[in-house]
């Protein structure tokens, strides 16, 4: 089980995916709905949103980069509890490198992405 965290935010984000009906998908809709665990782990040039229905049958990890460069994130450092999860692309951009523990993601400066996995 995954500990609420209430951590103090450095960046002022907001978003929600894009309108791809992915939201209408009703594991990912649960993440959204208003019983749901919404975590913040923001980091220096980094916004970190973590979203999960009630019934923690899945992670949603909205990502965002404020910075003006690329960043680099261990997805695996991130959310050990899910190191062993599949994750799949929701919405955004990124690009992907394999890393010694898994799968970092890069964002470009600005950018942002959505990615989701189940329990």
């Amino acid at each position: 089980m995954t500990p609420h965290l209430a951590a103090p935010t450095q960046t002022d984000w907001t978003q929600v995916p894009e309108m791809t009906r992915c939201l209408d998908t009703p594991h990912l809709a649960a993440a959204f709905a208003d019983d749901a665990v919404v975590r913040r782990m923001d980091t220096e040039g980094t916004g970190i949103v973590v979203r999960e229905p009630a019934d923690r049958s899945c992670v949603v990890l909205g990502l965002y980069n404020s910075s003006t460069t690329e960043a680099r994130i261990s997805l695996n450092a991130l959310l050990p509890e899910h190191a062993n999860s599949a994750w799949r692309f929701i919405s955004g951009s990124m690009r992907t490198s394999p890393a010694i523990d898994g799968m970092d993601v890069h964002l470009e400066a600005a950018g942002h992405v959505w990615l989701t996995a189940t329990s």
